[in-house]
């Protein structure tokens, strides 16, 4: 018969066992100053020297290299090297289209009008001899800008270059990136005549991006449209090329998207809810009071689908219902999405990515994590209108609100949002969310015995601010902290136990 201990120590180990790295990561660990991670930028004039020298690339090395990530930029063309601006090669060529014919009446780095599209520029990049780790890919803004269908871009072409990648560097990780504004475009090509292109392109654009991912291609996205706006102070004068502070933004996003797919000693991050995922919703018209944002609430009977949902907005992917009067809509609507946290990071810090229309409040494990500034304060009701209705040029930006991690739990985890109409004749409503999360790697634990007593051991390096929970339900969720003294012995962290006739589950996290 199993002893106490043996069996204390293999239920332990049914819930260690899970500290696993996700799949789809690049492995920091297996890069060095010797062997940088190749990088390799492609897109158009907002990506090459046509606007401004280096263009966000400049600003995105510094970020990489304060960030701990060795690096090299890889390309046949070269900006000009200016003071630490020193990794200049890149696949950026001014006027670029996804695919055939390329819409230029002159040569771009020797490639003839007719020729300047991605799926032939980043063939002749690979068979250049160059094979990238990562791939961080801004394009469309001259395709939508210049009027071609968004949905045949985003569905069509965009996965045609994709496959081009991936069967050339089938182990490297592919960034895609949602387009800028159009809408401010004032001079030379009217872009702005198909600025309404963009948020329907970009929309179509995250769903293919989540369809490639389910499928098992290590694709992501990253939201530059969100990045810099539709704030004309982040844009050159034209509307259309972002300066100097919207190419800083531009790189700030990219290095999140970077590190939300990396891994390294210091930092872990993860997206916990992409853009685009599958919502439960009630679109019934009836208040549900505030048992539903619980995480026990009965959802079953609820209708889902993929974001962006809502009705009336062309970027929409999910219809749901507003009543049976279109002068009286339903005022509130209500959305759930389960997640589960992966074990491999001990977070602390929630980046919450909110698009809506008109005003929501989002909860967090049945707990209020925030709301948008357009809500009244006070307890909310079904009845509260939103105070007021985000501009027509803004309702797709992911607004972020950065909160702690301290509601968050262990395994599956909870949000709800509640959307609110401006008025119950509002044309339309929408909505779509993201939640990115940062925190610290989670620390290597051991479960052992030792003179009938369970011994559980971590190291203190990078690991001494972390405490040691456990559970006796893994269903519940209910980890507390346990009682029994810590104390170092040779770099670990040790905690002995005497062992009952309970199963009873552990885990590492920081209070």
């Amino acid at each position: 018969m199993k002893s106490r201990v043996d069996r204390w120590i293999r239920y332990g180990l049914m819930i260690l066992g899970l500290w696993t790295k996700a799949d789809g990561a690049l492995v920091l660990n297996h890069y060095s100053a010797a062997n940088p991670i190749k990088v390799m930028a492609v897109g158009d004039s907002i990506t090459d020297d046509c606007e401004a020298n280096g263009a966000w690339r400049l600003y995105l090395q510094p970020l990489l290299e304060t960030n701990g990530y060795p690096f090299t930029f890889v390309g046949r063309n070269q900006s000009t090297s200016s003071g630490s601006f020193t990794k200049v090669r890149h696949e950026g060529y001014c006027g670029a289209v996804v695919s055939a014919p390329g819409v230029l009446g002159y040569s771009v780095y020797g490639y003839a009008g007719p020729n300047v599209y991605l799926q032939k520029i980043v063939a002749d990049a690979f068979t250049n001899g160059t094979i990238p780790d990562l791939v961080l890919v801004f394009i469309g803004v001259n395709d939508i800008g210049r009027g071609r269908n968004p949905y045949q871009v985003a569905t069509n072409d965009m996965p045609k270059l994709l496959d081009l990648i991936f069967s050339n560097a089938p182990n490297s990780s592919v960034i895609l990136a949602k387009i800028t504004t159009l809408s401010l475009n004032t001079t030379g090509l009217n872009y702005a005549s198909n600025y309404a292109n963009v948020p329907i392109y970009n929309s179509a654009l995250q769903a293919m991006v989540n369809q490639r991912r389910a499928l098992g291609q290590n694709v992501s996205l990253a939201d530059l449209f969100s990045a810099v706006g539709v704030n004309q102070l982040m844009f050159n004068a034209d509307g259309l090329h972002p300066n100097a502070l919207g190419l800083q933004a531009i790189a700030q996003e990219w290095l999140s998207r970077i590190q939300a797919i990396t891994v390294n000693s210091n930092l872990a991050t993860a997206t916990l809810i992409h853009g685009g995922e599958v919502w439960k919703y009630s679109d019934t018209g009836q208040d549900l009071g505030t048992n539903w944002s619980q995480p026990g609430f009965d959802d079953r009977g609820w209708a889902g689908g993929p974001a962006r949902l809502g009705y009336t907005d062309p970027a929409v992917l999910t219809t749901v219902s507003y009543g049976t009067n279109s002068a009286y809509k339903n005022i509130t609507t209500y959305f759930r999405h389960g997640f589960v946290v992966p074990p491999t990071v001990a977070f602390t810090n929630l980046n919450f990515r909110l698009s809506r229309v008109d005003g929501a409040v989002v909860w967090l494990n049945g707990l209020e994590a925030f709301r948008s500034t357009n809500m009244p304060a006070g307890p909310i009701a079904y009845t509260n209108l939103a105070l007021s209705t985000p501009g027509p040029q803004t309702f797709s930006i992911f607004y972020p609100a950065n909160l702690p991690a301290s509601s968050l739990q262990p395994g599956t985890n909870l949000v709800a949002v509640e959307i609110h109409l401006r008025t119950a004749s509002k044309i339309g409503m929408s909505f779509d969310l993201e939640l990115l999360g940062a925190g610290q790697p989670a620390p290597p634990i051991s479960i052992g015995g030792a003179s009938g007593n369970v011994v559980l051991s971590w190291p203190v390096t990078n690991c001494g601010s972390f405490s040691l929970y456990s559970t006796t339900n893994l269903t519940t969720g209910s980890w507390i902290p346990e009682e029994a003294a810590a104390r170092t012995n040779g770099g670990q962290i040790i905690v002995t136990q005497t062992p009952d006739t309970s199963a009873k589950f552990f885990l590492l996290r920081q209070p």
